[in-house]
């Protein structure tokens, strides 16, 4: 296949090309870096800075959008939370014209969106056909950056989304930052540890996407998670275990408010969502259980040597 993808040298994007040049697909990867980006991606992939460069001739059997802003990255602003609307409804929007002036449409997007589709939702158990339960920031993001892909599939492309859950792996995302802190016994349980997390291997998420590209018909919504959603105080306690250290300290609910303001909300709430249409299909999570996942993410990250 030839197969645009946006996101291509972030965390998720990364081993998601390696695996696709892996099975011999042609890889198109919009970056901001240009050429510089190459060295983040497998030989052979070609890259552009911007969509206005793809000329209206060329064919894409398939469109990977996972372009985003990292939305954890900093303190919600005004201005932080346009650059996040920007990266993700902006850019789809911008495929969308993409797709209109393209001879011959791709035959499927795969959409990142992610379980904040559902806002802050407490306990309830939340599979594919779930309402939000509560609208806030993280849904309304989610929501139109849905719609805005769901605007493609109404130009006769096929249309996946995945809601994903936190994605774990040892050399990037939250792991990165809190592995280091967690071998030194400062790893903190944030607030009462009740709210909920639903969470990926990076290996499974990219398992699925493949998954879904030589799977012809599929469309609709997925939830990309792994069959047992834990609660923060479960996933500390499961990371603690993995590094050797003990599980004893915590930041107040409070504290977390004074510090982060409305972005706090990504680590006081959360989504207990299932992956409900996977589980249907026949899809084998390698990892479906917290502390296997984070054993093999820590042992991963001590047989990696420092750059």
């Amino acid at each position: 296949m030839n197969i645009l993808i946006t996101g291509g040298t972030g965390f998720v994007g990364q081993a998601l090309c390696a695996a696709l040049a892996l099975r011999g697909h042609q890889l198109t990867v919009l970056s901001r870096q240009g050429q510089d980006a190459l060295a983040l991606l497998p030989e052979g992939s070609s890259v552009v800075t911007s969509l206005g460069d793809i000329a209206k001739d060329q064919h894409f059997d398939a469109v990977i959008n996972l372009a985003g802003e990292g939305i954890a990255d900093r303190r919600w602003t005004e201005s932080r939370k346009q650059a996040l609307q920007d990266s993700r409804i902006g850019l789809t929007a911008e495929l969308a014209a993409l797709v209109a002036r393209l001879d011959n449409k791709p035959g499927l997007l795969i959409n990142g969106s992610a379980v904040g589709f559902y806002g802050d939702a407490g306990d309830a158990e939340l599979d594919e056909n779930s309402p939000a339960v509560r609208k806030d920031f993280t849904y309304l993001l989610c929501d139109a950056w849905e719609k805005a892909a769901r605007q493609i599939g109404r130009q006769g492309v096929r249309v996946c989304l995945l809601r994903i859950g936190v994605v774990l792996d040892a050399d990037g995302g939250m792991l990165k930052r809190l592995v280091p802190m967690y071998r030194v016994g400062l790893g903190a349980q944030l607030g009462d540890g009740s709210q909920w997390m639903s969470w990926i291997h990076r290996h499974d998420l990219v398992r699925l996407i493949l998954r879904l590209l030589d799977t012809p018909g599929v469309e609709g919504v997925y939830n990309a998670v792994a069959p047992q959603p834990v609660t923060h105080r479960r996933f500390h306690q499961a990371l603690a275990s993995a590094c050797r250290r003990p599980a004893l300290l915590r930041v107040p609910a409070v504290t977390l408010r004074l510090l982060l303001g409305e972005m706090s909300t990504l680590l006081l709430g959360g989504q207990r969502a299932l992956p409900r249409r996977l589980m249907q299909e026949g899809f084998e999570f390698r990892y479906p259980d917290i502390r296997q996942a984070l054993e093999a993410c820590v042992q991963r990250q001590q047989d990696t040597p420092e750059s």
